[in-house]
């Protein structure tokens, strides 16, 4: 079974409402300080135009590779992996086993909550990188699904690494006895 999943248009939606916070609190500063500061001979004023036009390309060249890079955002959920592509100039294709997945954790920060999406943050035993997540599913409409079926996916693969682990334990115990056996007739023998 091979699920392909992409974050949905409301992703970058959030991605807007950030930058708007971000210049909401920028301009709260920035305005007071153009016009009380420098305002002296008019000069506050040619800044506060400057830096609003030179702010406004800032965030629509954000907005722009904000946009490319959740179009090339795509997760393939497999019965033996879990597979991320990213990546705008530099392609990146990551691949995290079943085998060595931990935990899933759902995440929703305020904004994801405002809009229905969530993330799936994919936890490994040997995790590279400061935040302990090998992997992160960004901006899933049907997060409770797509959590719930994963999170089942992965206590039956420990489920079945326990069988298996057993199984090789009474395996290896058989062999031992019958080791033991055949060293028993050896010396009998001799």
């Amino acid at each position: 079974m091979e699920k392909l999943l992409k974050p949905d248009k409301v992703y970058f939606k959030k991605e807007i409402y950030i930058m708007s916070l971000v210049s909401f609190v920028v301009y709260i500063f920035f305005v007071p300080f153009c016009i009380f500061i420098l305002g002296k001979e008019d000069s506050g004023y040619f800044v506060l135009i400057i830096g609003s036009i030179f702010w406004l390309a800032l965030c629509i060249l954000v907005l722009y590779f904000s946009k490319l890079w959740i179009n090339n955002l795509s997760y393939i959920i497999k019965d033996s992996s879990i597979t991320i592509f990213k990546g705008i100039f530099t392609k990146i294709e990551q691949n995290i086993p079943n085998s060595k997945v931990t935990d899933f954790v759902l995440y929703r920060d305020i904004l994801d909550r405002f809009l229905g999406i969530g993330s799936i943050k994919v936890q490994t035993a040997g995790a590279s990188g400061v935040s302990g997540f090998e992997g992160v599913l960004n901006g899933i409409l049907d997060f409770e699904k797509v959590h719930k079926d994963l999170r089942e996916k992965l206590v039956n693969n420990q489920t079945l690494n326990e069988a298996t682990k057993s199984t090789k334990e009474i395996n290896e115990n058989v062999l031992n006895n019958i080791l033991e056996e055949l060293k028993d007739i050896n010396k009998k023998l001799k």
